[in-house]
């Protein structure tokens, strides 16, 4: 019996959250269309790479949405079976609410899950594909727009990390350079106080180089007043492979936090990006551990209180979300703390009120 419960718990509760999913995602996507009709209003951008852009940006909005949409597909579900006094018959049955609650918190887990996977394989191509757009037609009248704090990598395997770079000069300041070896555990580490892009070699200028052992010693470590490195590409292709961390998988930005930790550079912006990786995704199990319990607390006009319920959730879970990234970025607080902060701040009530839920 308590299977066929489940089975149809979470086929009510899926069947609702993907149209939530849809129409939460088009009205996130709102701001995003004043960007875009102004790309093709003043900076004439074709119409098709304005609508490639903008179906690039949909995965990135929809894992924001997943939560919001849990939560509220869950309020719905729960509402009816209020209103259909289906909740007072699977309690007669002697059915608890803990346990009739349970599908929600399962099926909560499933969509923290996917919504990982889609943070982590599909979003970082997408946002990087739109940037690229967005470089390529939007700035190609002039130098390409170059973003601070960001990674490039060449055709010969190399990374390059830049603090910040002049526009008009094209002088970098504080770069980083490695080259990652499959043959080899620890890349060798170039650090250069400056730099500057002379056609096809970079000049840097007051710099170190590290070599590392197989066990990630220090073996070797040579300062220099100049080196110059070749490059292959063209500035403009060069610059079109930039990504920020919001561009890498969570494997390629923990390798990036590694080496810029190496080379002391300062690291909690990634950091910050890292944990949230993991942590927004998983906070659609949070909204449903808060959210839930509440919605089976109330009388039977379930419709609008769902909805509000959701919408104050969501509004100070955002906000407590941009505050502590705030602080980690900023390195008043430890970046993973900063990351799951409004996750524990949901969490442990909508824990205690989970294993207390009583229905009134």
């Amino acid at each position: 019996m308590l299977q066929i419960m489940d089975r149809y718990l979470i086929k009510d509760g899926t069947s609702g959250m993907f149209t939530w999913v849809g129409a939460v995602t088009v009205i996130l996507l709102v701001g995003t269309l004043f960007e875009l009709a102004d790309f093709f209003v003043n900076k004439r951008v074709p119409f098709l790479v304005v609508l490639e852009i903008l179906l690039l940006y949909i995965p990135a909005h929809m894992v924001m949405t997943f939560p919001i949409s849990g939560l509220l597909a869950s309020e719905l579900s729960l509402g009816r079976l209020s209103r259909d006094s289906e909740l007072i018959a699977m309690e007669a049955s002697g059915i608890s609410l803990r346990r009739i609650i349970l599908p929600y918190i399962i099926f909560s887990i499933f969509v923290s899950v996917g919504s990982f996977a889609l943070n982590d394989i599909v979003v970082p191509e997408t946002n990087h594909r739109a940037q690229v757009l967005i470089r390529e037609y939007v700035y190609k009248q002039g130098p390409p727009k170059i973003e601070k704090n960001v990674f490039f990598r060449d055709a010969q395997n190399r990374y390059f990390y830049v603090n910040e770079l002049n526009n008009e000069t094209w002088e970098m300041e504080d770069v980083i350079i490695y080259e990652i070896d499959k043959n080899r555990s620890f890349p060798d580490v170039i650090l250069a106080k400056s730099a500057l892009w002379l056609e096809d070699q970079w000049l840097l200028r007051e710099g170190v180089m590290h070599r590392y052992d197989e066990r990630g010693r220090l073996t070797q470590e040579i300062e220099f007043s100049e080196m110059v490195i070749d490059m292959k590409e063209e500035l403009k292709e060069f610059f079109t492979e930039q990504r920020t961390p919001e561009e890498m998988p969570t494997r390629e930005l923990k390798q990036q936090i590694s080496i810029l930790k190496e080379a002391g550079a300062s690291t909690e912006n990634f950091e910050v990006a890292y944990h949230l990786k993991y942590s927004i995704p998983f906070s659609a199990l949070v909204f449903i551990l808060m959210g839930v319990p509440l919605g089976v607390q109330r009388t039977r006009d379930t419709r609008t209180l769902g909805v509000i319920v959701t919408v104050i959730l969501a509004f100070f879970y955002y906000m407590l979300l941009s505050i502590f990234r705030s602080l980690g970025r900023g390195g008043i607080m430890e970046p993973m703390i900063a990351a799951w902060m409004p996750n524990i701040i949901f969490g442990v009530p909508g824990l205690i009120l989970y294993l207390t839920v009583e229905r009134r």
